[in-house]
């Protein structure tokens, strides 16, 4: 495990603030961005899934910390949907454009789809009527996470750029 926790506590922390406070007032197509959520799924397919998972954790816990969901719920979800979606990157040819948005899509559905049976569960929810959102949270986290994909690698590339052999 690389030091990268230290980064992923209080940038989470945050995101949650900003996700629960800020973003509800500023809809895109009806959905908010589940920011806490994009970062971790593109540090994840930047740094692999040990660390992709660990950030996933704390956006779920913060998340939850912020909302009225039970505390584990979305946690659960992203680290299931960001752990999901780095074993289909390795399977897969490396494109910087393409597979982050087809990626962040299939962890959208993955998490969303787990937090809802687990919200249903708790007795949080009554029934799965949320899910006619989906459509639009997957459209608003795609665009999402090519800006955070991209400033990640740029950062990356920056802090460690690649030996150069001739």
């Amino acid at each position: 495990m690389s030091s990268s926790i230290y980064l992923a506590i209080p940038l989470m922390l945050v995101l949650g603030l900003v996700e629960t406070a800020v973003l509800p007032h500023f809809p895109i197509f009806g959905a908010e961005p589940q920011l806490a959520f994009v970062v971790a799924l593109a540090w994840g397919l930047l740094y692999g899934i040990e660390e992709g998972v660990v950030w996933a954790f704390f956006a779920g816990i913060f998340t939850d910390f912020f909302s009225i969901t039970p505390v584990g719920v979305s946690s659960l979800g992203f680290m299931v949907g960001v752990t999901a979606v780095i074993f289909v990157q390795q399977a897969l040819p490396k494109s910087r454009v393409l597979l982050p948005l087809a990626l962040a899509g299939l962890a959208t559905v993955i998490s969303f789809i787990l937090n809802i049976i687990m919200l249903r569960l708790f007795g949080t929810i009554a029934d799965f009527q949320s899910i006619t959102i989906l459509p639009t949270v997957i459209l608003v986290n795609m665009l999402t996470i090519l800006p955070v994909y991209w400033l990640f690698y740029f950062i990356n590339r920056m802090l460690r750029p690649r030996r150069v052999q001739l």
